[in-house]
């Protein structure tokens, strides 16, 4: 389902942006991706359902906040069935639609990736864990930028005429260089690069370990193509490389380009949303974490395809971006009820490990000269796991989120503690 979201409002925004070189769309085609919107959001909501009813009795997040992303999402629903009754009854439909749903989306977006910011700095504060900083400045990152773009083009929405007809051209959006529609543009358009790398570097950090499975250069290489593509598209960066296709045939240049760096943001996503995938892969499946990783895996890639308000500036009729628009609530509340929940598991396995080594340690040395080896590993193993229960209870009741390790993990952990420090011994000998 997550993967037919993502293709139908990857075309919704193709023929978008590519409003000027081809008119306006059939309005069935708004009714089909409306209607993939609303039942795709349904399966999405039920899946995030399911397990928000784990999240919710770790106490992660109260229980209103999953029943009131679903009433945002049947509200979001209403206002498109709303929009689709005005253009067969009246042959148009009132700009304030567009600006209710881009208002009800991004606020959305900007609480939820900016209280997942917040959640990450805390945490930092009291584990000094790069992976959680650096996606503590991506969340805060994407808030702003969610933030910049409700102010861009609420800006233009306020030239808009109040109904949109057919055939109705984009001749009261002009960017006058020194105007404030160009301002808040190049400063969204700056934030979206900002937001876009620093979620990339975040990406980079959690995945670090598989550069010592493909090879340094190789692992460089494959996770910097999203990054690249991206980022090709702005001319600053790509040096005017299609300037010359575009002075040759700016219609069939513009449409392709269009088409191709249309793509970049949907990629980006997905490579985003893989990198908790992969790591889901290497948690048990009846692990808790494992759920809260597909969670967000699957927020990523919704949020950096759903992110399209920019394109309501054009006007279309239909209306064409707005299902996607609709999505950004959505996909922020899945990657705030994912990533959090994920990335704080991770810190508290840190701290276990750390507090099961110290443990092990301490109980070996003591324990060394009055019995056999083979019993004080046994009582060390005892010990060790009642620890890891106190402490993981603990940590349940200050986060709501309980750690990834089983006591079969604490287990092989804690053998490869003994063997390490027995060596050590034996050198020291």
């Amino acid at each position: 389902m997550v993967s037919l979201v993502v293709t139908v409002l990857t075309i919704e925004t193709s023929l978008v942006k590519n409003y000027n070189y081809t008119g306006s769309a059939p309005v069935y085609a708004f009714i089909l991706i409306a209607s993939v919107y609303i039942i795709g959001q349904y399966f999405i909501l039920e899946f995030v359902g399911r397990s928000s009813k784990q999240i919710e009795s770790k106490r992660i997040m109260p229980p209103i906040i999953h029943t009131c992303i679903k009433i945002l999402q049947y509200i979001l629903s209403v206002l498109l069935v709303v929009i689709f009754l005005q253009m067969i009854l009246e042959s148009s439909y009132y700009s304030s639609m567009l600006v209710l749903v881009t208002y009800l989306s991004y606020t959305t977006a900007v609480l939820m990736t900016g209280l997942l910011g917040v959640r990450f700095f805390l945490w930092f504060r009291s584990n000094r864990n790069a992976v959680v900083f650096m996606y503590g400045l991506a969340s805060i990152s994407l808030a702003i930028n969610a933030l910049l773009t409700v102010s861009f083009v609420t800006s233009v929405f306020e030239s808009m005429p109040i109904t949109i007809r057919p055939n109705l051209q984009m001749t009261y959006y002009l960017a006058i260089p020194g105007s404030l529609e160009y301002s808040l543009n190049s400063i969204y358009i700056l934030s979206s690069i900002t937001s876009f790398l620093l979620t990339w570097v975040a990406t980079a950090f959690l995945l670090h370990s598989y550069s010592r499975k493909f090879g340094r250069i190789r692992y460089w290489v494959l996770i910097s193509l999203p990054l690249i593509y991206f980022l090709s598209q702005f001319p600053s960066f790509s040096l005017n490389l299609f300037a010359p296709l575009l002075n040759l045939d700016p219609v069939f240049y513009g449409i392709v380009l269009s088409v191709i760096f249309n793509v970049s943001k949907v990629a980006g996503g997905i490579f985003f949303g893989v990198a908790f995938w992969a790591t889901s892969k290497t948690i048990q499946r009846d692990n808790i974490v494992r759920q809260y990783l597909i969670v967000a895996a699957v927020g990523f890639v919704l949020l950096f395809v759903a992110d399209q308000a920019v394109v309501l500036v054009n006007a279309s009729y239909p209306p064409l971006g707005v299902t996607s628009v609709s999505f950004m609530g959505l996909a922020s509340y899945l990657i705030f009820a994912g990533i959090y929940s994920s990335a704080v598991s991770v810190s508290q396995d840190s701290k276990l490990r750390r507090a099961i080594r110290d443990f092990a340690i301490k109980e070996q040395t003591r324990l060394l000269d009055s019995i056999g080896s083979a019993h004080m590993e046994q009582e060390i193993q005892k010990q060790v796991i009642m620890l890891t229960k106190r402490n993981q209870d603990k940590l349940v009741e200050e986060s709501g989120i309980s750690s990834s390790l089983s006591e079969d993990d604490v287990k092989v952990y804690l053998e490869q503690v003994i063997k390490e420090v027995t060596k050590n011994d034996s050198k020291k000998s």
